[in-house]
């Protein structure tokens, strides 16, 4: 009986009590209930519910590793996607505070050339270029962005 008992816990510790019946191996409570035939039958259901049990946990923890690989995958896919959505971000800001740096610089470009020459209308209309400009939320962009993002049919063209 102690080597049944040592036998059955040499088999769970070396993850052999679910046979991967893939690779041909056979299933191992057959061998130990031929090897109880002679043992009472309450110990032969002892031995059986025991065995059951091992078999029912090993399996749960087999379920529940997958689980935790599947849930460290899809954290893995949304932290990418954040980095990516970081990244474009990033991007976006830096190239729309580009962009409205060079328009407020021709503007004051234009500003000055129509200071110097006395072109009333030209300096207002210089000055009404950089008010628009100021006044327009760069954010707003982001904003579109992000809902672009958001849709199922987003494509980022590079032109």
């Amino acid at each position: 009986m102690k080597n049944l008992g040592k036998k059955l816990l040499s088999l769970t510790k070396k993850g052999n009590a679910i046979p991967n019946t893939n690779r041909g191996e056979k299933p191992i409570l057959p061998a130990v209930l031929k090897a109880l035939e002679k043992a009472p039958t309450h110990v032969v259901d002892g031995v059986t519910n025991v065995f059951s049990q091992v078999t029912d946990y090993l399996q749960t923890a087999e379920v529940e590793t997958t689980k935790r690989t599947e849930i460290a995958a899809k954290r893995d896919v949304a932290i990418e996607a954040l980095q990516n959505q970081r990244t474009a971000f990033e991007l976006l800001m830096k190239l729309t505070f580009q962009e409205r740096a060079a328009v407020i610089q021709k503007q004051f470009d234009v500003l000055d050339r129509a200071m110097a020459s006395g072109d009333v209308s030209t300096v207002k209309s210089a000055l009404d270029g950089m008010v628009a400009v100021i006044q327009s939320s760069p954010f707003k962009s982001i904003q579109e962005m992000q809902m672009a993002m958001g849709s199922k049919d987003f494509v980022v063209r590079l032109e």
